[in-house]
């Protein structure tokens, strides 16, 4: 169903407003943001704010809920592929890199959240966002069991321990990219290969 005119507008008012929420509560952190503060930043009276999004926490919730959805998309485009599950596993890292390059004041809050547990006291937005990686680790669990039956990698490895190992990999290269700030060019497609070629040094079936 099509939507109207009025409803197309008010989507990209909210969209507008959660990309304020983004900037300041990237640069500021969750608790010390206030709603003023997004307000002016998105240039709109505070009241208007309240037309969108109950409060402080329903805001921050919808803000990271619609960028990380924007990740998930783009995974469940590769999970439609066929490909080989290291190819896969490749393009994942791949598209973390595109994606965090993108949206890098999302990945401040995300660490935020999935590192130091800061908003546990949040129920729902915490288990939203737990909830996401879990989806992300139990296609990386399929892809590592899928290799091992191809004998790609190693299968005396816990398969669970092999996509910790994935993961730490490329959130490591990420906060290189993110918070050392070098001079280096990013190029995604060189760093997913750095990625897949560290991981098979060690989970490689010549890495025993």
């Amino acid at each position: 169903m099509m939507r109207t005119e009025d409803e197309e507008r008010k989507e990209q008012k909210k969209k507008h407003i959660m990309q304020a929420a983004l900037k300041i509560f990237s640069r500021k952190g969750y608790s010390p943001t206030a709603l003023d503060e997004v307000a002016q930043e998105a240039g709109i009276a505070k009241g208007t704010l309240y037309l969108y999004f109950k409060d402080k926490e329903d805001l921050m919730y919808n803000t990271l809920m619609s960028v990380h959805d924007g990740l998930k998309e783009r995974m469940m485009e590769v999970i439609a592929e066929d490909m080989p599950p290291l190819e896969i596993l490749e393009k994942i890292a791949l598209i973390m890199f595109e994606y965090f390059h993108e949206h890098d004041e999302f990945y401040n809050i995300y660490l935020t959240i999935l590192n130091y547990n800061l908003l546990s006291n949040y129920t729902h937005l915490f288990e939203s966002m737990m909830g996401r990686k879990k989806e992300l680790y139990d296609f990386e669990f399929h892809l590592v069991e899928e290799a091992k039956h191809l004998h790609l990698i190693r299968d005396d490895l816990a398969t669970i321990d092999i996509v910790m190992a994935f993961d730490g990999i490329v959130m490591n290269i990420l906060d290189q990219i993110f918070f050392l700030k070098t001079d280096e060019e990013f190029n995604p497609g060189q760093k997913a290969k750095m990625v897949m070629r560290l991981f098979l040094e060690g989970a490689g079936r010549h890495g025993r």
